[in-house]
């Protein structure tokens, strides 16, 4: 019927401290979703790298739409524009031709804030 099973003071007190650890973490991830672009006093915002196929690439009335992806390899399987915009006057780089996919899709590289 019912087995009863040893559980050990210090194994109780480890799963209770990470249970409670799971509960810091999202509420840390929490503050971090509040935290993005609003910058830091005295601070700039960082810049990011975005990758995207050329054939996507986009600029029109100072807004550029593409394919956006985090990394060269997931701009080649990303097949249709994202929702996703960035400003044209946020470029710090121009977009460079940084390679091809396997199906010949050039991929290009931005910075931007």
């Amino acid at each position: 019927m019912g087995r009863s099973y040893k559980v050990s003071m210090s194994s109780l007190a480890i799963s209770c401290a990470m249970f409670a650890g799971l509960g810091s973490l999202a509420a840390n991830a929490d503050d971090d979703k509040e935290a993005v672009g609003q910058g830091q006093p005295g601070g700039g915002q960082s810049p990011y790298l975005s990758f995207c196929q050329e054939r996507f690439y986009e600029e029109d009335d100072g807004i550029i739409r593409c394919n956006w992806a985090v990394n060269f390899n997931l701009a080649c399987f990303v097949s249709y524009p994202s929702n996703v915009v960035v400003q044209a006057g946020s470029l710090i780089s121009k977009p460079e031709v940084i390679g091809e996919c396997d199906n010949g899709e050039k991929i290009i590289k931005i910075v931007h804030y």
